[in-house]
């Protein structure tokens, strides 16, 4: 009688809501004809008369403290995401003409084979927010060229014939959009050519420019874009235009976007990669595995597992410290309860005073013994900035970055507080399962342990141990 009743509570609370969606959906698909129609008869003639695109635009090089400071979250941020995989700093520019009523600030990366481009839109009118996105390159020996981009903006235009362009605009994380650019590059058969990457150490400006003008000139030649005469700007076709405000227009906009991403997760797919395992959470996206050394015998201590994760964690982030550690459990054939993935959480933190910001990083590094493979997880980012001098010193003293967790030989690791955290659950309920482990620093400063396990009846319990002495502070209990 309960489940029936649940079912019809539950209809009756959310049939207003389903209705009520439905109908903002049917009003929007009824309007959308007339508003699609008003835009292309409004938007085509404006685009002809006003929009222009220089044939040679000017990427103004600048200094890192000339970047404001949006743009420098912005893109230090991909560029410390990318450092652990080698890229190299070419460079910060500003370029103006390039989109109509908006500012491109730009950093410009690279590394043996494959160069990034940060970039940061500011529009300057017209209430519109700021976009970011990174745009990964490969150039090829037969001059064709693969770009990976996480724009989330539909193309104007389609991409030239020597430009295999791959928009994924879910995966936000520069170093996953990496690995999966990478990925692809070594599952194509053409020959990588490093003569741009050798070009950026040189003239990174020039690059930039070089790489727009053919992209410029591929447009032309396939009539999507029409010389002005002046021999320095182009201007788009009948053709062109009709198709930019098309692509751009509400609400296809959005559909032309997820078309370029379904396209592109169709692509890698066909090459055996899953784009859905590098968007999402930070936590669940792994950007780097590599094998663990071999062990004489299993890993089954913190301590033991933390020499292998705090190497990754200072080629990941230098300044990054530990702040948590969790293990999974698991019991094996005898019954014994043994540790399944050791997961060590790490957070740094940066201050930039002239700024007034403090930006925040944080992600894990998972051991799996079991596997023999350890695995970097995606950054969290995020970042406080103060209005004056007076609010920073106030943000500098009243947010102190916790403490770090030390491990050493004054804490009491898993095998030695699992025996007693065990004793306990079970004292509680016999026959619970273990589920996890977890080592970390309370509100007061004291290093914790907090060992959970399941019932039968699918009850959580716990149990919480000072990481010093071994003795039980508190525990579940029924």
């Amino acid at each position: 009688m309960l489940h029936p009743l649940r079912s019809l509570l539950s209809v009756i609370v959310l049939l207003p809501s389903y209705t009520l969606v439905l109908l903002i959906r049917l009003i929007k698909w009824l309007i959308a004809p007339l508003a699609l129609l008003i835009q292309m008869l409004i938007g085509v003639p404006l685009v002809l008369l006003r929009l222009r695109q220089p044939l040679r635009p000017r990427f103004v090089p600048l200094q890192e403290s000339e970047l404001p400071d949006a743009a420098w979250i912005a893109l230090t941020n991909t560029a410390e995401a990318l450092a652990p995989d080698g890229f190299v700093d070419y460079g910060n520019f500003r370029c103006d003409g390039l989109i109509q009523g908006a500012t491109l600030w730009l950093r410009l990366l690279g590394q043996p084979s494959i160069s990034a481009l940060a970039a940061h839109i500011a529009f300057s009118a017209g209430g519109r927010p700021s976009r970011q996105f990174v745009e990964f390159s490969t150039g090829f020996a037969d001059n064709r060229v693969l770009g990976a981009n996480n724009l989330g903006m539909p193309y104007s235009l389609p991409a030239p014939a020597y430009l295999a362009r791959v928009q994924l605009k879910d995966v936000w994380d520069p170093r996953a959009l990496y690995v999966l650019h990478r990925d692809l590059v070594a599952a194509l058969p053409q020959t990588v050519s490093a003569a741009n990457i050798e070009r950026a150490v040189h003239d990174p400006a020039g690059l930039l420019a070089d790489g727009y003008i053919r992209e410029v000139r591929a447009l032309l030649e396939q009539g999507w874009l029409r010389s002005t005469g002046d021999g320095e700007s182009v201007r788009l076709s009948w053709q062109g235009a009709v198709l930019g405000v098309w692509r751009q227009a509400w609400p296809l906009a959005s559909l032309h976007l997820r078309t370029a991403d379904r396209r592109s997760r169709q692509l890698l797919a066909e090459h055996g990669i899953d784009v859905a395992a590098f968007a999402g959470a930070a936590v669940a996206i792994v950007v780097d595995r590599r094998p663990l050394p071999e062990q004489s015998a299993p890993l089954t201590t913190v301590c033991a597992g933390y020499e292998y994760a705090q190497f990754v964690a200072k080629q990941t982030d230098p300044k990054a410290a530990l702040e948590a550690v969790t293990v999974e459990l698991e019991c094996d054939a005898a019954e014994i309860v043994v540790p399944r993935e050791f997961r060590y959480s790490f957070r740094g933190r940066s201050d930039q005073p002239e700024r007034r910001i403090r930006r925040f990083r944080s992600f894990d590094i998972l051991l799996d013994p079991g596997a023999g493979l350890l695995a970097v997880t995606a950054m969290d980012r995020e970042f406080e900035q103060a209005a004056d001098d007076a609010e920073w010193a106030e943000l500098t003293a009243a947010t102190l970055m916790q403490l770090p967790l030390r491990l050493g030989p004054w804490l009491d690791d898993l095998d030695t507080i699992l025996p007693t955290a065990l004793q306990a659950l079970n004292a509680d309920a016999a026959g619970s399962k273990p589920d996890s482990a977890s080592l970390y620093i309370d509100e007061d400063g004291n290093v914790c342990w907090q060992v959970v396990a399941w019932t039968a009846n699918d009850k959580p319990l716990y149990v919480v141990l000072n990481a010093r002495t071994g003795l039980i502070i508190e525990h579940s209990g029924f």
